[in-house]
Order: structure tokens, then sequence, then C-alpha cells
């Protein structure tokens, strides 16, 4: 799958990994993120509608990285609100389409309470 389909559709007793209390999550990969899974949960909680199916959400905003510069808030989110010349939201938009759109296989470790990005590189 895709990182944002891992990122938005795996849960942890509920709860989506990075709202889940007593885990952590932890990367499996070669070439690094440009940004941490906690910044792009934040985006995908600004952009897309929590629990709803894919087809319900605008996926531009994994996919489009022109789109993205053109309609993402920056101020929604803090990290990105920073974010004020054209260049610097385009390179934000361009790595965030590189990195949601990585192939990933998500495993959820009970004992160790670690949700594992393990990332095809």
């Amino acid at each position: 799958m895709k990182l944002y389909q891992g990122l938005t559709q795996v849960q942890v007793n509920e709860e989506m990994a990075d709202d889940a209390p007593d885990f952590k999550i932890t990367t499996d990969l070669v070439k690094p993120l440009h940004y941490a899974p906690s910044e792009l949960y934040h985006y995908l909680d600004a952009v897309l509608k929590p629990g709803s199916r894919h087809d319900q959400n605008n996926l531009k905003y994994v996919t489009d990285a022109a789109f993205i510069g053109e309609n993402f808030d920056f101020n929604s989110v803090p990290f990105t609100a920073k974010m004020k010349d054209f260049e610097a939201k385009m390179a934000f938009a361009r790595n965030l389409v590189s990195d949601l759109n990585r192939h990933v296989a998500v495993n959820i470790n009970t004992q160790d309470l670690t949700f594992e990005l393990l990332f095809v590189d």
C-alpha cells in the first residue's frame, strides 16, 4: 500500500497510530522521508475527512503537488505555517507527494507497542 493509505487506514484499538498513547511509530527504510510520520499525520488530518473512504476524499491532496501548492491552507498545520513564499510551498508539496506515495507495509507489534512502517525501497 502507499504510505498515505497506511497512515489513514490502519488503526490501533480504533485510533490512528499517531493518536494511540502507548504506541510509537518506527520506520524501516533505506531512503529517508522528507517529513516525520507525525508531521504527515498532521497534514493528512487537515486535508482528508476522518473515517471516510478514499472515494470521499480529494486525493489530489496526496498525489498532485501543483494542486497542493495552490489549494492547501498552509496556516492550518503548525509545521507549514512558516512557509510563506511560493518556492517553499512548492518544494513542500513535491516532497510531500514523494513521501506519501512511497510503498510501505504496516506491522503492528503488540508486544513492543510499535506501529512499524516497513518501506519497500
